[in-house]
């Protein structure tokens, strides 16, 4: 089943069953262009620190998916990350 569809068709009844809201999507939120280094870092460490915020994690780099692991030690996080300019 494509994405779109499970959207469509299931996530209102999965996130209700979850004793989520419906709405799968929150609103007022949108995706926009970074065109400056310090908007990208500024992202960058929001979103690094999205776990730690979240209790789930004591550090950023900590958590598994992250990519903090190698902006702050140069660690490997299983693919390959390059700064594009």
């Amino acid at each position: 089943m494509q994405i779109r569809n499970w959207l469509q068709k299931r996530a209102p009844e999965y996130c209700l069953a979850a004793g989520e809201s419906p709405r799968f999507w929150q609103p007022k939120y949108y995706a926009f262009e970074i065109y400056e280094p310090d908007k990208l870092h500024e992202k960058l460490v929001y979103m690094h620190n999205n776990p730690v915020k979240a209790g789930l994690v004591e550090q950023a780099t900590d958590w598994r998916w992250s990519s903090a692991r190698w902006y702050d030690q140069q660690r490997t996080v299983g693919v390959p990350i390059t700064w594009i300019d």
